[in-house]
């Protein structure tokens, strides 16, 4: 469930996720029952300057995705100081975040349909052409996955204003065909 993109310098996944008969005795140590409705896997992670390793629960709730555990495999004991170093916010940040691009191109890519790589988007049909946002939507996807100016970068593909495309993937986020966008930031 965490991948490397998912954690900060210079920590590095070992293993993502584990052994299903270790994640299970792990639950199992902590007295947590994994169900259906509460996908969890377990991944081991490693600080790279230091050697530490930390496993992480990974779990998903109705924030996103989230840590719902975290066991030190011995034999060094872990200090409070080092504890409170773990990065846990930002791995849990950045797997949210990762999580809601793959929900949102999945969604954008069943809206779009088989052929939303051809032809110029054009313009939509109304405020609800969930065709034209899904379209739209994975163009943009693609672009921001390059590209640090992705409105910009897609209006001049397209032959429109910044704009018009800041309008329309603010009314794709609305439709759920992308995820929120960073606060303060317009491109």
């Amino acid at each position: 469930m965490i991948t490397d993109e998912d954690l900060p310098k210079p920590w590095r996944v070992v293993a993502s996720p584990v052994d299903p008969k270790h994640a299970t005795a792990l639950d199992a140590a902590g007295g947590l029952e994994p169900n259906a409705e509460d996908p969890v896997s377990w991944d081991l992670v490693e600080n790279t300057d230091t050697g530490r390793r930390v496993m992480l629960r990974m779990g998903i709730d109705e924030t996103g995705v989230v840590i719902t555990g975290i066991y030190v495999p011995g034999p060094s004991v872990i200090g409070i100081g080092e504890l409170r170093n773990l990065p846990l916010a930002a791995i849990e940040a950045a797997a949210r975040s990762r999580k809601a691009r793959a929900d949102a191109f999945f969604g954008a890519a069943l809206e779009a349909g088989p052929d939303a790589d051809e032809d110029p988007l054009g313009n939509p049909d109304g405020p609800n052409d969930r065709q034209f946002y899904g379209r739209l939507a994975l163009r943009y996807l693609r672009v921001s996955s390059e590209s640090a100016r992705p409105a910009t970068d897609l209006a001049r593909a397209e032959g429109v204003t910044p704009r018009t495309v800041q309008r329309w993937t603010a009314r794709a986020r609305e439709l759920g065909l992308l995820p929120p966008g960073r606060p303060g930031r317009s491109s």
